[in-house]
């Protein structure tokens, strides 16, 4: 299947995941279910995705405690910024919340007056990484969940040499694309009932959204106040 194609059904289905949940009802929770979804239906394609690549003789590496890539830049919008905020508000301590804070904090301001194509040669842990393990697993964010890799070594590689963009990790093209175009659907809806998006490195919108007390309420709550 064509790139082109690829982009033209994901980014459909993205946009039609989210009328469905929010056409009847436009509010905060149906975001949030909404979002749950959209995450449930990007994991159930990688798992179906990855089941086909290892019968074809190509497995991923990654797994739990490989983190190289969590010491790289990732990039989120608004509506994973707050869900990631709910989802350690229900299930992290205060102390882990203050850390995270902390960390996030620090790494902002390692990046924050760097261009983008300076800010992804920079090499600092995610501050939701925690001996080697994501504490938001479950609600991390798209970008993290479609980066898969064949080869450990070359995530290694591009963690060490990051600045001369001549080590590449082997990553799986296909969820890549696809669950970037889910979102990009996904936030196309969103917009066009009212809800601006926007794009951040995730240690500076989470630690916005912490540092303002914004909750997925306010969020909707902004969006259609001014319809």
């Amino acid at each position: 299947m064509e790139s082109k194609e690829i982009r033209r059904i994901f980014y459909r289905d993205g946009y039609r995941l989210a009328h469905s949940q929010l056409d009847q009802e436009l509010s905060a929770a149906n975001i949030k279910r909404a979002i749950t979804e959209l995450y449930q239906a990007v994991d159930n394609l990688l798992g179906s995705f990855l089941d086909r690549t290892a019968s074809d003789g190509t497995l991923a590496e990654c797994q739990k405690g490989c983190a190289w890539c969590c010491y790289q830049e990732v990039f989120a919008v608004t509506h994973e910024f707050i869900f990631l905020r709910d989802y350690t508000l229900n299930h992290l301590t205060v102390k882990q919340r203050e850390g995270i804070l902390e960390q996030a904090r620090k790494k902002v301001m390692l990046t924050l007056n760097l261009q983008v194509e300076e800010q992804v040669k920079v090499r600092a842990a995610c501050p939701f990484l925690e001996e080697g393990s994501c504490m938001v697993y479950d609600a991390r964010p798209m970008a993290c969940r479609i980066y898969l890799s064949s080869s450990e070594q070359s995530c290694k590689r591009e963690h060490d040499r990051p600045a001369n963009g001549k080590h590449i990790p082997e990553l799986f093209e296909f969820p890549l694309l696809a669950g970037r175009m889910l979102n990009e659907g996904f936030v196309a809806y969103l917009k066009q009932v009212g809800i601006k998006s926007s794009e951040l490195p995730v240690e500076q919108g989470y630690s916005s959204m912490v540092t303002m007390g914004q909750t997925m309420e306010d969020w909707f709550n902004e969006g259609t106040s001014t319809e």
